[in-house]
């Protein structure tokens, strides 16, 4: 048959990052996720805590809602609850955008920004850091944002190259989106690690969204769930993206168990804290030069030539400890590693120490 297949898509070339990991006794440093499993006590919490109906009833969203409302102060109808960040940001591009339009996104960073714009024929313009500081070039965007920018999409913090906007930088972005019909999204997936909440912001720029996590300071990646914030006339657009369900009864029942445990969110962004002093003393230790691990679970180490970037990557693959390496220059002379509790960071630690040795023989 003559396939009805778009051009663009099949141009677009996608590939499955971090396959055959061994989940069960591997170091996960390559993810952002969290680094330790949760402990068998918790986990039988969980589990005894789960309604008995969860498997054969189909999924009911309004307790998630009022439970996130209550936990951060805001009404239901300002919530979407989505399939993790990724589905909301699809349903942004999805519902906003037009072939020809543009978007401007911090760059490097979460790369499903750049996918989606290839995947609806949008431009992507990436705001782009200064190589010496590792601040995001935000006087470039007066040169990037024009009448077709329909979204502004800030990481903040952001990753691989961690960075963060104060509240009062965001306001005012937000007031030059507002003049320009575009909309300023603020991705807190690690807003839990130390940053500024941007939530109230809603409040005064009804061009304003925020996107929520359970991956992060939760260390819940395996839910694939998240939320986005906004004005109600906003999210009741959004809304009409609903398919049956926002999500599955068992990702959703796990995140309301969080949310009225919030002492395992704190311990957990407290254990990756201690991890990261420790990792960083190490590192200066041992020579290396490195960047973040302040206001989100990970950090970027600096090495000297891409060819060594491509062996620590194999080398400590071999070993059942992944990490990430592989970015775009000028950043394709670092790794970038999750950051965990002491004792796994010191595993990384020594890996890395040893494999430094075995360059240098």
């Amino acid at each position: 048959m003559k396939k009805p297949f778009k051009s663009h898509i099949l141009d677009l070339n996608r590939y499955q990052t971090s396959k055959g990991r061994n989940l069960a006794t591997g170091l996960r440093l390559d993810r952002n996720e969290r680094v330790d499993d949760l402990e068998a006590g918790i986990l039988e919490d969980i589990w005894k805590n789960l309604p008995g109906y969860c498997l054969a009833a189909s999924p009911d969203a309004d307790s998630l809602y009022r439970s996130i409302a209550d936990n951060l102060g805001v009404a239901v109808d300002q919530i979407f609850i989505s399939a993790g960040i990724t589905e909301g940001i699809r349903v942004l591009y999805d519902f906003c955008c037009n072939p020809g339009d543009n978007v401007v996104c911090l760059d490097p960073t979460y790369p499903m920004y750049s996918v989606y714009a290839k995947m609806y024929d949008v431009e992507y313009r990436p705001l782009t850091y200064n190589v010496q500081t590792f601040l995001p070039q935000i006087e470039l965007l007066g040169q990037l944002v024009d009448s077709r920018t329909r979204f502004l999409f800030l990481p903040n913090p952001n990753l691989p190259i961690e960075s963060c906007f104060s509240l009062g930088e965001l306001e005012k972005l937000a007031s030059q989106c507002e003049a320009n019909n575009t909309f300023l999204v603020i991705d807190e997936a690690y807003h839990y690690f130390g940053a500024p909440a941007s939530i109230d912001l809603i409040k005064n720029h009804d061009n304003v969204i925020v996107f929520r996590t359970f991956s992060k300071a939760y260390g819940l990646a395996g839910l694939r769930l998240g939320f986005m914030l906004s004005d109600e006339e906003n999210i009741s657009y959004f809304n009409r993206s609903r398919s049956i369900v926002e999500s599955n009864s068992i990702s959703m029942s796990v995140a309301e168990y969080m949310l009225k445990h919030p002492k395992l969110m704190l311990d957990h962004v407290a254990a990756v804290k201690a991890g990261a002093d420790f990792l960083k003393a190490r590192l200066d230790n041992m020579g290396f030069k490195w960047w973040g691990g302040n206001l989100t679970n990970g950090m970027i180490i600096f090495l000297d030539r891409v060819d060594a970037v491509e062996n620590l990557v194999r080398v400590l693959r071999e070993q059942q400890i992944y990490i990430r390496g592989g970015f775009e220059a000028p950043f394709d002379q670092c790794v970038r590693v999750s950051l965990g509790n002491v004792e796994k960071m010191k595993l990384l630690a020594d890996a890395l120490s040893s494999w430094r040795l075995s360059r240098d023989e």
